[in-house]
């Protein structure tokens, strides 16, 4: 029997990020390929996105993610837990 689990993507809190602007220089890529080098860049950025709504922002892919909690998850198959033959 093959048993399933969850994976999670994390994800970053746009309030955070602007708090903590300057930790985050030369992290953040944008979907064009803009890299945020500053502490301007970066709150402005955040704030757009938080005048979209949006409280969390993905990091890296995720087919199953949501502005307001994250990554809602993703079903994986427990490879640990499948009987070898």
């Amino acid at each position: 029997m093959t048993q399933t689990s969850k994976r999670y993507h994390c994800c970053l809190s746009i309030e955070g990020a602007i708090k903590n602007a300057k930790d985050l220089k030369g992290c953040i890529t944008l979907d064009n390929g803009q890299v945020l080098m500053s502490v301007k860049e970066i709150r402005d950025f955040m704030k757009s996105q938080l005048a979209l709504g949006r409280r969390v922002l993905p990091c890296g892919d995720c087919d199953n993610f949501d502005y307001q909690t994250g990554c809602k998850g993703h079903e994986v198959e427990d490879e640990s837990n499948n009987d070898k033959h």
